[in-house]
């Protein structure tokens, strides 16, 4: 898996996949993400990540975080 550092509404995160994916992709996934407060920090922000179902149009992202580290496992196309 390759590890992508990416800046995105003042915040800098870690990307981490094996998908090609673009930064309209990205930038959709990271606003869902921050939309359900994915990144807030509480002291379960320490431990294991939290893994996300994540619909975008036709395509279903499986997502784990972990503090600003996003590791997206799967991308499935659905329909």
């Amino acid at each position: 898996m390759e590890v992508y550092p990416f800046h995105h509404r003042n915040l800098f995160f870690h990307i981490i996949t094996d998908y090609d994916l673009t930064f309209d992709e990205v930038r959709r996934i990271l606003d869902y993400l921050l939309e359900v407060e994915a990144f807030k920090e509480t002291e379960e922000s320490w431990g294991p990540g939290k893994f996300y179902g994540i619909q975008l149009e036709k395509v279903r992202y499986e997502v784990d975080v972990n503090r600003y580290e996003v590791v997206i496992y799967r991308e499935t196309e659905c329909g």
